[in-house]
């Protein structure tokens, strides 16, 4: 998913993430070790709204599926690639024109 300059206005740290989310520490670093989450500002380990919108993501498929951390990852990266599809889809959809042929009159 791309980062939208709404999502990237938001700096915090570790911590203050974990606050945010209401999960346990220990969970978000797993998500980290996971690479679903990683440091948008690496040298100062600090996050932004992007990560804390997928965190918050993650809470919920948790939560909801009772799905294991690598399970959450799996499902992020799924429904990410669904969205570019449906992107991609209305992209066509708008650009290519749809030409209708009688085929009774190829015969």
């Amino acid at each position: 998913m791309k980062h939208s300059p709404e999502f990237t206005d938001i700096i915090m740290s570790l911590d203050e993430l974990v606050s945010t989310c209401g999960q346990e520490r220990q969970w978000v670093i797993e998500l980290i070790e996971e690479n679903i989450i990683e440091y948008d500002v690496p040298e100062r380990e600090q996050f932004t709204g992007y990560q804390l919108t997928t965190v918050r993501r993650a809470s919920r498929l948790s939560r909801d599926f009772d799905a294991s951390v690598p399970a959450i990852g799996l499902i992020l990266e799924l429904l990410d690639e669904l969205e570019q599809l449906r992107q991609l889809k209305r992209q066509l959809d708008t650009q290519t024109p749809v030409i209708e042929v009688d085929i009774d009159h190829l015969k």
